[in-house]
């Protein structure tokens, strides 16, 4: 079996605790300096095939945790645009799938929270309709199950016309000086970019309508 001496360990600049292993006759590849105490490596040691993968391995699974926490240091993802990202590190789709499940089970991702905390910031900024919702988690790879837990959990006593209502009432202040024709086609195409249905913009229409004689 070839046997492959290790020419090279030099820190990466900028990446604490990273240190780049060259095995000759081997594509370089970064390494934990964990890894390097744990297997006790020096440059000049003496590795077989098998050893340098094992190595390499554990090597890749701790670089793939690496990057996930940076990652989610930054903000908080969905698991499948986690593994959207670790899938670019180029590392084996099997470690890339241990380390998500290791981060779910410990709570690092968990996508019914992600879910809930994207609720309560789209209804912050404005009511949107649970199917605009759903459809918004469903694009960002949260499964129906998932979303429809969240939703209930965040929408409790969700009433549509109410919030289709206070929203219409908000919009009409910005469009006092529309023809009456313009201002129901606008304010129809504001409901339904937040995903509103037409029964519900056309009774809240037809409430304003008898509020507001001068859009009839």
């Amino acid at each position: 079996m070839a046997e492959l001496i290790i020419t090279g360990l030099e820190p990466v600049k900028r990446k604490k605790g990273w240190f780049e292993l060259v095995a000759r006759g081997k594509p370089p590849f970064y390494i934990y300096e964990e890894t390097i105490y744990k297997n006790s490596l020096k440059v000049g040691d003496i590795l077989s095939e098998s050893r340098l993968k094992q190595i390499k391995e554990q090597a890749d699974r701790a670089w793939l945790k690496y990057r996930a926490f940076q990652i989610l240091s930054r903000r908080t993802v969905p698991e499948r645009e986690l593994r959207r990202k670790l899938t670019a590190e180029r590392k084996s789709s099997g470690l890339r799938d241990e380390v998500i499940l290791w981060l779910k089970q410990y709570g690092y991702i968990d996508d019914f929270r992600y879910a809930c905390a994207y609720i309560r910031s789209q209804s912050s900024g404005g009511g949107k309709s649970r199917l605009y919702l759903k459809k918004k988690l469903f694009e960002k790879g949260i499964n129906g199950d998932t979303s429809e837990l969240a939703l209930d959990t965040e929408l409790v006593n969700y009433d549509e016309d109410s919030i289709v209502l206070e929203l219409s009432r908000k919009k009409l202040k910005s469009l006092k000086d529309e023809k009456p024709l313009k201002v129901k086609q606008r304010l129809s195409t504001f409901l339904r970019s937040r995903g509103f249905g037409w029964d519900s913009i056309n009774k809240t229409i037809s409430t304003l309508i008898n509020d507001n004689p001068d859009l009839d």
